[in-house]
């Protein structure tokens, strides 16, 4: 059979169901699993013999046999006491204990392979022992926000005697923290802010079992997080550039705008931003045009909005405006207000005009008939008019009108056609 047998219609496919099974390898170790640390205990000086004293827990990740746990007293306790390897209770073996001493004792977990957990100690006082945290020292994020009197932290500790435990803060920076007697729970006095405030503040709690009784302290870090609860504001409401040449280019830098943001880190990274469909703007507020601008636009005047956006978790966004008020380039030729290609009588006499406003202007024409017409084209601005053959001096034969786009002055003028000196024309009025 081919390999190309096995794309025919009439092949035969067999369809097999593997099942795979993963075995487990002892690639884990025991890893104790106890709270709180470090591992505390106390057992009465008269106890008898098996009295529990501390229940050993630990875990292994594997299976089987590979995660069976088994525990073992390697040192310490000079026989006073003993470790149950499958539960891994901690007891007494009747030997007489000393008052108020502290036994250390050394413990492993291994598994049936024999692989060993790292060694914990274990001190146990036959007597009493002042009450214990559930963790040596707290640190805790607080939000700037946080409500007044709402509780953001409970420092729990427990009592070897089984007696009540009453909390206080013996360490608390400008009373600006209090803690529930009962049940060890931190809030503020007042509101907080990231940016007046201290960012990080160091607190002592005390938990005692009764009025001169024994007592333990922990350390409490507290460190203010910024929230994005300011607004990015520009340095000014108004930006402004005057006298910007129409001729600007798009590489030129017209204006920098710039704004703060109180918060801090990300919230006060800015970015800047515009809708301007004329301009562009930097992420580091440089504004450019980005084609050519134009004086010939309402009140010679551009005004846009920029934006400043901060990089926070919910962004905050700053607003100013921008003008930009254009000054005129003389880019743009005056033009008559008549563009006809007229039929002329070919024996008129041809007057061309031209407009002056810095720049001269399209050629016009004026013509004027004594006999009867012959075709002829022009292809200038056209003005048509008559005159009468014994018209005397100083008679209107027409005004010819032409606008400057850039808003320019304009005289006028006759440029030939007049060699005879028949014509004179108004240089502000263009009357002929």
């Amino acid at each position: 059979m081919t390999q190309d047998d096995f794309c025919q219609p009439s092949s035969e496919w067999y369809f097999i169901r593997v099942e795979l099974t993963v075995t487990d390898v002892n690639d884990n170790v025991p890893d104790w699993s106890m709270v709180p640390v470090p591992y505390l205990a106390v057992v009465a000086p008269d106890a008898p013999a098996g009295s529990l004293v501390y229940k050993l827990n630990a875990q292994d990740g594997d299976e089987g046999n590979n995660g069976e746990v088994e525990y073992f007293l390697s040192d310490g306790g000079d026989g006073r006491f003993e470790v149950d390897r499958k539960s891994g209770q901690v007891r007494t073996t009747g030997l007489p204990l000393q008052r108020d001493r502290e036994y250390l004792l050394t413990v492993v977990a291994a598994d049936r392979l024999g692989s060993r957990s790292a060694p914990a100690v274990v001190s146990v006082v036959a007597g009493a022992r002042p009450p214990q945290f559930s963790n040596a020292s707290f640190t805790i994020a607080l939000p700037e926000n946080t409500p007044e009197g709402q509780p953001f932290l409970v420092t729990p500790a427990v009592s070897f005697q089984n007696k009540p435990i009453s909390y206080s803060l013996l360490i608390n920076p400008s009373s600006l923290f209090s803690i529930s007697a009962e049940t060890g729970e931190i809030s503020l006095t007042r509101p907080i802010d990231y940016e007046s405030d201290q960012h990080r503040y160091l607190l002592l709690v005390r938990a005692c079992e009764g009025q001169d009784s024994m007592s333990s302290a922990a350390e409490v870090r507290v460190v203010i997080v910024d929230e994005n609860d300011c607004v990015p504001e520009f340095l000014q409401s108004i930006y402004s550039k005057d006298g910007v040449p129409e001729t600007v280019t798009t590489a030129t830098s017209l204006l920098q705008v710039s704004a703060n943001d109180c918060d801090s880190e990300e919230n006060a990274e800015l970015t800047y931003y515009t809708l301007s469909q004329d301009f562009t703007i930097s992420p580091h507020g440089t504004i450019f045009p980005v084609g050519p601008l134009d004086y010939e636009r309402p009140n010679h005047l551009y005004e846009f909005v920029v934006m400043a956006i901060d990089k926070g978790e919910v962004p905050r966004t700053g607003t100013t405006t921008v003008r930009i008020r254009m000054a005129n380039v003389n880019d743009e030729a005056p033009e008559f207000s008549q563009h006809v290609a007229a039929v002329a009588p070919a024996s008129f006499n041809w007057l061309i005009f031209w407009q002056r406003a810095g720049k001269i202007g399209e050629a016009g024409s004026i013509s004027h008939a004594h006999q009867h017409p012959q075709e002829a084209q022009s292809s200038h601005s056209q003005y048509r008019t008559f005159v009468s053959e014994d018209a005397g001096p100083n008679t209107l034969v027409a005004t010819v009108l032409a606008k400057d786009p850039d808003g320019d002055g304009i005289t006028y003028k006759i440029a030939n056609g007049n060699e005879e000196g028949n014509f004179v024309i108004d240089s502000q009025k263009g009357q002929l």
